[in-house]
């Protein structure tokens, strides 16, 4: 504990005796991908969206809140810092945390293990849901896009995510147990909205893992969410398939997208790129085809759901 205060200490000296990273010239929307269960394919979501808005001509950067560290070992890099030292004050901004990423124009702020103590730790500071928002005054003029992993719950990492966000995506199975979790979620959007004044925008809840075979179980779920939410929160048009090489594409240290390009579950990424662009402010994207790892996507044609889904349908 002494040797943790001293390097906090002397992380703090350092903020003192050295200039302040430079802005830029950018406003980025900042992005959060949060679901309070796991197993829904939060992380392969935030990561494939991140690359696939990237390739429509984004700047992005991809920050990994889960002291699980997934983002890092789904993209088989080894982060030279870790957002655990924004936390605890070494670092003054995220974007003093950030390294390239094998993508052209994407950057990763990575975690590590030592994140879950970090959160006990700023637990009893107060404004500890504001800690990320102060910490991206900086990175959020250096991207036009910030996509934020959280962890699997609604701890204090999770709130400073939607403190910091714009806009959130909630991703889930068609199960009762993973809807559930959607609705403690946007229950804490309400409560971050009408006691902290923070105007978080819910984009979109997107279906994952989605097995079109069980028909009736998807239009009763489906059904008892419109219920519940009527027109204000809705499940977007895309729906992302199961696919085995979703994880082979792990497993190889690939972006899906790279790994299998024309498999249903690419295409279905893509099209959901294309889908949240114009619902988070970024419509005006031009298409770069000279990004490394593949090609860019189409951002020139108008997203039709009609149109993705028979893709998605004849590559299945």
């Amino acid at each position: 504990m002494a040797l943790d205060l001293r390097d906090r200490i002397a992380g703090r000296l350092r903020n003192l005796m050295t200039a302040a990273p430079e802005k830029g010239h950018r406003q980025a929307t900042v992005l959060a991908v949060a679901s309070n269960k796991g197993g829904v394919g939060k992380t392969t979501t935030a990561v494939t969206l991140a690359i696939a808005l990237q390739r429509l001509g984004a700047r992005v950067l991809l920050i990994d809140l889960d002291p699980q560290a997934h983002v890092s070992a789904a993209l088989r890099v080894s982060p030279n810092a870790s957002i655990s030292d924004v936390f605890n004050g070494k670092l003054r901004d995220v974007c003093e945390a950030t390294y390239p990423s094998a993508w052209d124009e994407l950057d990763l702020a990575g975690s590590e293990k030592t994140l879950a103590e970090t959160e006990v730790m700023i637990a009893a500071k107060i404004g500890k849901e504001l800690l990320l928002d102060g910490a991206l005054a900086v990175a959020r003029t250096r991207y036009d896009l910030i996509v934020i992993d959280c962890p699997p719950n609604l701890g204090t990492l999770t709130l400073n995510a939607l403190c910091a966000a714009d806009h959130l995506l909630v991703p889930t199975d068609m199960s009762v147990l993973a809807l559930e979790g959607v609705s403690d979620i946007l229950t804490a959007v309400d409560t971050l909205r009408t006691r902290l004044g923070r105007k978080l925008a819910v984009c979109g809840i997107v279906a994952t893992r989605f097995d079109k075979r069980t028909t009736h179980l998807n239009t009763a779920i489906e059904q008892s969410f419109a219920d519940l939410y009527g027109t204000s929160v809705r499940i977007l048009d895309t729906r992302i398939p199961q696919s085995s090489l979703v994880n082979k594409a792990h497993l190889a240290g690939e972006s899906i997208l790279d790994h299998a390009p024309t498999s249903p579950a690419a295409i279905a990424y893509k099209a959901l790129a294309l889908e949240v662009a114009p619902l988070i402010g970024l419509e005006r994207l031009e298409s770069r085809r000279t990004r490394p790892g593949g090609n860019a996507l189409d951002a020139t044609e108008p997203f039709v759901p009609e149109a993705v889904h028979a893709k998605v349908g004849q590559a299945g």
